[in-house]
């Protein structure tokens, strides 16, 4: 999951090793400072979201051109994939490939400040205590950024389907 929130966060592949050990640095050395009545996941993925904003404004400028992480682990996770996605008949598959990409560019268009709390909700399925601890906002301004943030999704959406070109 600190890969995950590493690389939704950054939309780079190449630096999700480094970022990853990078938090668990931070983990082991704040450790003494963690609250036991919290949720330790909660703790790290705050770490891990701290430790990619940091990697962002490093590289501030650089563009995300995807936010999609797709591994193969072996020919099993191969297999599960093609048995689930051959259920679908070719023109439902296309399309739901043109869908998904349409979210992915629309995504990638947000600011960070938006399109984080997005994903963590939509995508990741994260409740909202989790992602205002992750951010150290209030509950009601992950609310606000989230409808805020869907709100420019859909409205980059639609802009998208308007274009000649689509996306």
């Amino acid at each position: 999951m600190v890969g995950t929130v590493i690389w939704r966060a950054t939309g780079q592949r190449d630096i999700i090793e480094d970022l990853t050990q990078e938090t668990f640095l931070r983990v082991f050395k704040a450790l003494e400072y963690f609250d036991s009545r919290a949720r330790l996941s909660t703790w790290i993925y705050t770490i891990a979201h701290n430790v990619a904003i940091d990697a962002l404004r490093r590289r501030a400028g650089e563009r995300i051109d995807s936010l999609t992480w797709r591994v193969d682990d072996g020919e099993d996770e191969q297999q599960e994939r093609e048995i689930a996605t051959s259920s679908l008949d070719p023109e439902a598959q296309l399309s739901r490939d043109d869908a998904e990409r349409l979210v992915h560019a629309g995504l990638a268009e947000l600011p960070v400040k938006y399109r984080l709390p997005v994903i963590y909700a939509a995508i990741d399925g994260l409740d909202y205590p989790t992602i205002d601890g992750m951010l150290g906002v209030p509950l009601g301004t992950v609310k606000t950024l989230i409808f805020r943030g869907k709100r420019m999704l859909r409205e980059e959406i639609a802009l998208r389907l308007r274009a000649p070109h689509g996306y």
